[in-house]
C-alpha cells in the first residue's frame, strides 16, 4: 500500500510519541530519525532484491526457488550494502536485548558503506545512569518501536523518495518545535533559508558549502531550488561541516534521502579545524556559501573537547591562542598577515563571517544569518579626555584605538564585499530572542552596485504565533523584491508577477498539506465516531424492544455509556474541523495579502518618501560619514513620520484658531456680564437697607 505524505508523517510522529521522555533531554530525535533511516535502508534493499529477481525470472521464463532467491538477493546490485545478520528481519526476530542487537545492526551497516559512516551515532543499549546495569531505554520500549515501524514498508514501492524526504523535513520541524530553545543548534526556519537561497540563486556547477550545517536544511533547500529550475540536484556539489555528531548524523541522513550525495564532516569546529582544505593546506574555495552559525559564540576559539573545561583552563588556553595580534590563525583567514583583524575573544560572529569569505572563490557569493550586533558593535578610533589638565589648565586627551569589530566591518565595506543587509523580525529563530539579520556577501559585484549597499528593514512584517514569530510567504516576497530590484523600480512589476504566482502555488500547497495532515491525525477519531454512531443507533433500537424495569435500566445505562464515548469522539472531530477552518482562513488571508503586498510594492517604488521606510540603496560616502555603522535604522526610516502641512495650510489653520478664540472670548464676556450685573445690584440694595 502506498502511503501519502501525511500518513507517513503521522506514522513517524507516532514513533516519536512512543519514545518521548525515555531518553536524556531531546536526544530522542536522534533515535527516531536513525531508526527510520535504518528501516528505509533495509526495506529498500529488499525491494531492490525483489525487483532484480523479478527481472531475472522474466528473462529466464521460470520461477526461482526460495534457495535460489536467497542467492540472488545476496548477489544483486544495491544502492547500499546491508550485511547478512544486520537486516530488519534479523532485528525483528529478536525478543530480548533488542537495544544491543539494533545498535550492532546499525553499526554494521555504517561500517559496510563509506557514505554512511557517522550516520548511526546513537547507542540503543546505553546503560541507565543509576548503575543498575539496565539499559536506559527498556527492552519493551525498543520492541514497541520496532513493531510500530514494522507496520509500514518504507521502500520506494510504498514511499517515493520525494515524499520520504518531505516527511523527514516535517519530522525535523516537529522536533524543533518540541525542543524549543535548543532547536537553534540544528534547525533554521525554512522561510529564512528560502530567502537566502533565492537571493543567491544556486546554479549547475556550483559548489555549495555550509560551515555549520546542523541538519543540512540549507543544502537541501539549495538542491530544491535547482530542481525547481529544471536542473538535477547533483548538478551542484554539496559540502557541510557540523561540530555536533548527532546533528551531523541527521544532516547526512537528510542528504541521502534527498539524493544530494553531500559530503558532511563532523565532530570538529569549523574555526579551529576546518574540514575542507586544498592541496596547500589552505581552506578550500566554494562558489556559494550559506550559514546560520552560533550567535556571538563566546568560545569560538576552543575545540569542542575544550569547551567543557573550567574557567581556569579556558583562561590558560586563551593566552596560548591569542597573542598581541589576536587569534593565531594558521589558515590565514584573519589576524597577523591576513587582510582582516582577528575577531575579539568574546564574540565569534566575525570569525565565522571571515572564515566564509576565506572559503569563497573569486566570484563566490554567500548569505549568512547574523545577530544585528555585527552591524554596529565596536567603536572607531577616538580622542577622549583623560580627566587631567596641562600647566595652562587645558584638558589632556588620549587616543583610543578602534575596536576590532569596527575595523573588520570597515575593511569589509571598503573591500566592497557587503552587497545587502536585511533586518529580520524579532523572535523568528528558535532560542534566539536577539534581533537578527541576513548579510549578503559577493566577491564580484555589478559595477553599478560596487560603491553601494542595499539596506532593507523587514522587521515589521510577520505572523505572530504563540511561542515565536513566523515569516509568511508574502513577507519573503517583500524581501526578495527589494533585494532583486536593488532600488530599480522598473524591475518591480516583473518581480512581483514572478513571485506572486509562485507564492500563491506555495500557499495552496501548504493549505492542502495541512488539511491532509489534520485529516490523517484525526482519522482514528473519525473512524471511532462512525462506529459509535452505529452502536448508538443499535442501542436505541434495542432499548425500544426491551421489556421489564431491570432490563430497561440496563439497556439505558449501556446507551448512556456509548453516547458518552460518542460525545468524546465528536468533540475531537469538532476540534479537527475548527483547525481545518483556521487553516483555510489563514491561507485565504495570505492569498489576499499577496495581491495587497504586490500592489504596495508597486506603489512604494513610485513614492520615494514611502520607500525610505522599507529599503534604501546607500552610497559608501554616507556609510563612511556614519563611521561604517550599518545599523539599518540609521538609513531607513523605521517609524511612521506624521505628514507635515504646507506653510500656507498652517497659516490658514492658525488664523482659524485665532478667530475661534476671539469668538469664544466675546461669548464668555457676554455670559459673565449677564451674571455679574444682577448680583452686584442685589448687594447694593442690601447695603442701602442696612
Amino acid at each position: 500500500m502506498r502511503l501519502t505524505q501525511q500518513q507517513l508523517e503521522a506514522h513517524l510522529w507516532g514513533a516519536a510519541n512512543i519514545l518521548r521522555g525515555k531518553t536524556a533531554g531531546q536526544d530522542y530525535k536522534n533515535y527516531i530519525l536513525s531508526l527510520m533511516f535504518y528501516k528505509r535502508l533495509c526495506d529498500q534493499w529488499e525491494n531492490e532484491a525483489d525487483d532484480a529477481i523479478a527481472v531475472l525470472e522474466r528473462q529466464q521464463g521460470k520461477q526461482f526457488t526460495d534457495a535460489q532467491k536467497a542467492i540472488f538477493r545476496a548477489r544483486g546490485e544495491h544502492r547500499f550494502s546491508i550485511p547478512e545478520g544486520s537486516r530488519w528481519g534479523d532485528v525483528l526476530a529478536e525478543s530480548v536485548n533488542l537495544g544491543e542487537k539494533l545498535t550492532q545492526a546499525m553499526r554494521s551497516v555504517s561500517a559496510a558503506n563509506e557514505e554512511l559512516k557517522g550516520v548511526f551515532t546513537v547507542d540503543w543499549n546505553q546503560p541507565a545512569p543509576d548503575g543498575s546495569g539496565k539499559p536506559l531505554i527498556p527492552n519493551e520500549v525498543v520492541h514497541a518501536l520496532i513493531q510500530h515501524f514494522e507496520s509500514h514498508d518504507l521502500s520506494n514501492a510504498s514511499v517515493p523518495p520525494d515524499i520520504l524526504g518531505r516527511a523527514y523535513e516535517y519530522l525535523i520541524k516537529q522536533f524543533a518545535d518540541d525542543a524549543g530553545a535548543k532547536a537553534g543548534e540544528f534547525f533554521t526556519p525554512p522561510e529564512v533559508v528560502d530567502t537566502l537561497v533565492r537571493i543567491l540563486e544556486p546554479r549547475p556547477g556550483d559548489t555549495i558549502y555550509d560551515p555549520t550545517c546542523g541538519s543540512g536544511g540549507m543544502l537541501v533547500h539549495a538542491a530544491d531550488y535547482l530542481r525547481e529550475n529544471s536542473h538535477h540536484a547533483t548538478s551542484a556539489q554539496y559540502f557541510g561541516q557540523e561540530m555536533n555528531w548527532g546533528n551531523a548524523a541527521i544532516g547526512k541522513i537528510n542528504s541521502v534521502l534527498h539524493g544530494l550525495e553531500a559530503t558532511i564532516a563532523a565532530g570538529v569546529s569549523t574555526i579551529t579545524d576546518p574540514a575542507f582544505k586544498d592541496g596547500e593546506g589552505k581552506v578550500r574555495k566554494f562558489s556559494l556559501a550559506l550559514a546560520n552559525f552560533p550567535f556571538s559564540d563566546e568560545f569560538w576559539w576552543l575545540k569542542p573537547e575544550q569547551q567543557t573545561d573550567d574557567k581556569k583552563k579556558k583562561d590558560k588556553l586563551k593566552k596560548e591562542v591569542f597573542g598581541k595580534e589576536g587569534y593565531k590563525d594558521s589558515f590565514g583567514r584573519f589576524g597577523r598577515g591576513a587582510a582582516f583583524k582577528a575577531p575579539p575573544a568574546g564574540y565569534g560572529d566575525y570569525a565565522f563571517i571571515l572564515h566564509i569569505l576565506a572559503s569563497l572563490a573569486d566570484d563566490g557569493r554567500a548569505g549568512v544569518v547574523c545577530p544585528q550586533g555585527v552591524l554596529f558593535r565596536g567603536q572607531p578610533e577616538v580622542e577622549e579626555e583623560t580627566g587631567e589638565f596641562d600647566d595652562e589648565g587645558n584638558p589632556k586627551f588620549k587616543r583610543r584605538k578602534a575596536d576590532d569589530e569596527h575595523l573588520i566591518r570597515k575593511a569589509l565595506l571598503e573591500s566592497r564585499l557587503i552587497d545587502a543587509v536585511i533586518s529580520l523580525p524579532l523572535n523568528v529563530f528558535y532560542g534566539a530572542t536577539i534581533p537578527a539579520c541576513l548579510v549578503i556577501l559577493r566577491k564580484q559585484r555589478p559595477p553599478k552596485r560596487h560603491d553601494k549597499v542595499l539596506l532593507v528593514y523587514a522587521a515589521r512584517h510577520f505572523r505572530e504565533l504563540t511561542n515565536q514569530n513566523e515569516l509568511r510567504p508574502q513577507d519573503v516576497m517583500r524581501m526578495l523584491v527589494h533585494v532583486q530590484a536593488y532600488g530599480d523600480g522598473a524591475q518591480v512589476p516583473g518581480l512581483v508577477a514572478k513571485h506572486s504566482q509562485r507564492i500563491r502555488e506555495q500557499i495552496n500547497a501548504r493549505e492542502h498539506d495541512q488539511i491532509e495532515r489534520l485529516e490523517a491525525e484525526y482519522a482514528d477519531h473519525a473512524t471511532r465516531l462512525f462506529r459509535l454512531e452505529t452502536q448508538v443507533a443499535e442501542a436505541r433500537a434495542e432499548l425500544a424492544k426491551v421489556a421489564g424495569k431491570v432490563a430497561k435500566n440496563k439497556a439505558e445505562a449501556a446507551l448512556v455509556k456509548i453516547e458518552g464515548q460518542r460525545e468524546k469522539a465528536a468533540t475531537k472531530i469538532v476540534e479537527r474541523d475548527g483547525k481545518i477552518a483556521e487553516t483555510r482562513r489563514r491561507a485565504e488571508d495570505d492569498r489576499r495579502d499577496v495581491d495587497q503586498v504586490g500592489a504596495e510594492l508597486g506603489a512604494l517604488y513610485g513614492d520615494a518618501d514611502e520607500l525610505v521606510k522599507h529599503a534604501r540603496v546607500v552610497d559608501m560616502n554616507e556609510i563612511n560619514e556614519n563611521e561604517f555603522n550599518l545599523n539599518v535604522p540609521r538609513y531607513v526610516t523605521t517609524f511612521n513620520r506624521r505628514q507635515l502641512p504646507s506653510v500656507k495650510a498652517a497659516l490658514k489653520t492658525l488664523q482659524q484658531a485665532r478667530a475661534s478664540l476671539a469668538s469664544g472670548q466675546a461669548e464668555l464676556d457676554c455670559i459673565l456680564g449677564g451674571l455679574v450685573l444682577p448680583i452686584a445690584h442685589k448687594f447694593f440694595n442690601l447695603y442701602r437697607v442696612a
